[in-house]
C-alpha cells in the first residue's frame, strides 16, 4: 500500500508542477507578443474585465498558483498524502477552470490546452491520492 500511495503522490506532484509550466506558456497572441496566464490576467484587470467580485477571486487566486503547486510539492516530500491530495484537488480544478475560461473567450493556444490537460491529471492523481490516504476506520 505504501508504494502505491507514493507514486500517486509522486504523480501528483509531477502534474501540479505541470499546471505550473502551463501558465507560463503562451495563453494569448497579441500580434507578435504572446502573453502567460499571469500576463493574460493582469492586462484583463487593467482593461477592466476583472469587475465582479467573482472575478476578483479568480484573478487573486490565479496568482495563488505558484504557492498551491509549492505547498502540494512540500506536503509530498514530508509525506503529508492528505494534505498533498487536498491541495492537488485545487490546483487541477484551478488549472481546468482558467483553461477552459480562456479557450472559450479568447481561443484555443498552447497554454490553455496545456493547463487543461495538466489540470484533468492533477485533478485525478490527486482525488487517487485523497483516497489511497484515507484510513478506512473500523467499527466495533
Amino acid at each position: 500500500m505504501r508504494s502505491t500511495t507514493s507514486r500517486a503522490t509522486l504523480a501528483t506532484v509531477a502534474a501540479s508542477l505541470v499546471t505550473l509550466v502551463a501558465a507560463l506558456l503562451p495563453w494569448l497572441q497579441t500580434g507578435r507578443s504572446h502573453r502567460s496566464a499571469f500576463a493574460l490576467a493582469r492586462s484583463a484587470d487593467a482593461i477592466g474585465f476583472v469587475d465582479t467580485p467573482g472575478r476578483r477571486v479568480l484573478v487573486a487566486s490565479w496568482y495563488l498558483l505558484p504557492f498551491l503547486v509549492a505547498a502540494v510539492w512540500t506536503a509530498g516530500a514530508l509525506g503529508r498524502a492528505a494534505l498533498a491530495g487536498a491541495l492537488g484537488v485545487v490546483v487541477g480544478a484551478m488549472s481546468i477552470a482558467a483553461g477552459s475560461m480562456v479557450w472559450r473567450w479568447v481561443g484555443l493556444e498552447s497554454g490553455p490546452a496545456v493547463a487543461l490537460g495538466a489540470g484533468a491529471v492533477t485533478l485525478a492523481a490527486a482525488a487517487r491520492l485523497l483516497i489511497l490516504s484515507v484510513k478506512p476506520r473500523r467499527t466495533t
